[in-house]
């Protein structure tokens, strides 16, 4: 070979690997990867701490923080998105919204430091009214996002359907939808003139339209509304997998709602809800490339991240909410009363309780109902005999509900009852508890007595039904207290009993403030339970402890 054509090859050879490299770098050029953090349900909780028992938790904003900055660090093409419950459920957010509203939503302003993009609005972020939601709303430096839900007249929308953000070249487009369940969970004041529309329907027309008109190329799904089943039905609560598989041309579903730690997917979706109070955050990456000029997902991977008892304290955090945790550390350290026996969460499982004889007390007191319907209690709270604070009682009455009176036959009143006994297995089985039946969904009636036989199937456990000594007829009418959150349908009771009518009374003030005026009224208070009705055969003690929840 000749040194004129061993040159010409050399500089042939040169181009070729130079334009190969040139080819490479632009290839890699045009690739981007996106990462997206996913909050939900964090109702305030600010310290790695239980409000109540003041006991270390790995959980809250200040732990949450911590965690999204590293994360952000890591990749600065990150989103930071919530599915709302954001702003009601700790003290702090009622110390704030109704005795200190002169300060910041203490989330809003965590969220506004720490760059959100958007946040769906949730059930309880109606709790405090539409005002309130309106005020906080413009308090945030982005978007609170509801594509489903519409004036009740016209079905013009009420709040903003979607944002479009703009990332590293990459056109995103985030949309949010809230549960349609809002009726069963909201006093309707709260919500007037306004329609929740299905996730899913409302889905169908406006993803494709985002596609085509609005040129995304990213779509991120964020819902206050669980995993659900399949098929579903309209109207679910529930429906991010009716969601994923019967709509096409979505990325990543975010949601909330169960407070569930959740990482799924359907159809390829990728399904994500980071657990409640911060527990966890839900992180999804996606590998995006560009292709004839616009970009395409090459690749969507979901995971949830958990904050550790290593994990340090976000400074930031602490400081926004210093003046609002001490005000609300100030109310909470109200003494209420003296109290002469333990209240003990745990048993109201099996038989009548002190604690749970406090609320019965509470709820008929206030409405002059001869019977009172009150849910299980959480397993964890206990107050011990002596001296106490409003902190322990909080605990008790953590949502905004109010008390309602209605009427019932006898018939409705065992259907409420035989209602309550699907939350146990058969007694025999290992498990005493259906897990499928959250506790706060489990009521015990006071004012009549009864037993649950859990030998028996569901809808034949009622045994031994009386009021006043006398067996409970199926026409008989009697006044039955319960919460707002069961009169709007919340777990399902009215719609098991048939009720149809409307409360003859409903209480002004929240059942959480009639609980306080009863125990700061009493300086010194003794609770005996009535032992009015009881599971057979009778349940092990050592069993319940270990299993309630």
């Amino acid at each position: 070979m000749t040194h004129r054509r061993l040159a010409r090859l050399l500089k042939t050879s040169s181009v070729f690997f130079l334009a190969l490299l040139i080819s490479t770098g632009l290839l890699s050029a045009q690739q981007l990867k996106l990462q997206v953090l996913g909050t939900t349900d964090l109702h305030g909780h600010v310290l790695p701490q239980d409000t109540y028992s003041l006991q270390p938790e790995n959980k809250g904003w200040a732990k949450l923080a911590t965690l999204i900055r590293q994360a952000k660090a890591e990749n600065p093409n990150t989103l930071l998105i919530d599915s709302g419950d954001t702003i009601q459920g700790e003290p702090i957010n009622y110390v704030r919204t109704r005795l200190r509203p002169d300060l910041p939503e203490p989330s809003i302003a965590v969220m506004n430091a720490l760059g959100y993009s958007a946040m769906a609005i949730g059930n309880h972020d109606f709790n405090w009214g539409l005002d309130v939601l309106r005020a906080v709303e413009k308090q945030a430096s982005f978007p609170f996002l509801s594509a489903n839900t519409v004036a009740a007249k016209g079905g013009k929308g009420v709040f903003t359907p979607w944002t479009k953000v703009n990332i590293g070249g990459v056109n995103v487009i985030i949309v949010g939808f809230t549960t349609p369940g809002i009726p069963r969970w909201e006093e309707p004041g709260n919500y007037a003139g306004m329609a929740f529309r299905d996730i899913v329907e409302s889905a169908r027309t406006l993803i494709p339209h985002l596609r085509e008109k609005e040129k995304a190329d990213v779509i991120i799904v964020t819902m206050h509304s669980g995993l659900g089943t399949l098929p579903g039905e309209v109207g679910d609560d529930n429906c991010a997998l009716r969601l994923a598989d019967q709509v096409p041309g979505i990325d990543l579903i975010l949601t909330g709602h169960t407070h569930l730690p959740i990482s799924s997917q359907q159809k390829g979706t990728p399904i994500l809800q980071a657990a409640a109070h911060g527990r966890a955050l839900a992180m999804a990456d996606l590998t995006l490339q560009k292709i004839q000029g616009r970009w395409r997902v090459l690749s969507r991977q979901g995971r949830l991240v958990y904050p550790t008892a290593e994990t340090p304290q976000d400074a930031q955090v602490l400081e926004l909410t210093a003046a609002l945790r001490s005000a609300t550390e100030t109310y909470l350290n109200t003494g209420a009363t003296n109290l002469l026996t333990d209240l003990d969460g745990r048993w109201c499982r099996l038989e009548d309780t002190p604690l749970m004889q406090v609320l019965h007390t509470v709820q008929r007191q206030a409405t002059g109902a001869q019977l009172s319907a009150v849910s299980w209690t959480s397993a964890r709270i206990f107050i011990p005999a002596g001296p106490t604070s409003i902190r322990q009682f909080y605990a008790l009455e953590p949502y905004e509900n109010q008390v309602a009176r209605i009427r019932i036959t006898g018939k409705q009143l065992r259907a409420y009852l035989e209602f309550a006994a699907r939350a146990y297995n058969f007694s025999h089985e290992p498990d005493l508890f259906n897990k499928a039946v959250a506790f706060y969904d489990v009521d015990q009636i006071d004012g009549c007595a009864y037993a649950l036989d859990l030998s028996q199937p569901v809808g034949t456990r009622v045994k031994n039904l009386s009021f006043h000594g006398q067996p409970v007829r199926e026409e008989q009418s009697f006044t039955l207290a319960l919460s707002t959150y069961r009169l709007r349908g919340g777990g399902g009771y009215i719609d098991a009993i048939g009720f149809t009518g409307q409360p003859e009374l409903i209480t002004t003030q929240l059942a959480r403030n009639l609980l306080f005026s009863y125990v700061l009224s009493h300086p010194t208070l003794a609770m005996a339970p009535v032992n009015a009705w009881r599971t057979i055969p009778a349940l092990d003690r050592e069993r319940v402890m270990q299993q309630a929840r």
